[in-house]
């Protein structure tokens, strides 16, 4: 019964995961029209960024933090420094 239980919740925590990018991607394309294709590159950044500080610190709550801010901030980055050129640029085109 165990088994099945932790297969269980294992099952539902992935599908929330591949819920979540597949959002992201459908809401990058259907808002801002430009197919983004780094939202995996972005989550396996904060994931790595959290397991480090998480690591460091001995805190699971700072590596959850660290990981979202630092997500956050490299996709501010990427969309400041890329996206608004070529978003501008197309608009111009049009």
């Amino acid at each position: 019964m165990d088994t099945i239980l932790t297969n269980l919740v294992l099952g539902i925590s992935f599908g929330c995961i591949l819920f979540l990018l597949g959002t992201g991607l459908s809401l990058t394309l259907g808002l801002m029209k430009i197919i983004n294709l780094s939202h995996g590159a972005l989550y396996m950044l904060g994931a790595y960024v959290g397991l480090t500080a998480a690591k460091f610190s001995d805190s699971f709550i700072v590596g959850i933090i660290a990981g979202g801010i630092a997500a956050g901030l490299i996709g501010v980055l990427q969309e400041t420094v890329f996206l608004n050129d070529y978003i501008n640029a197309r608009q111009t085109r049009c």
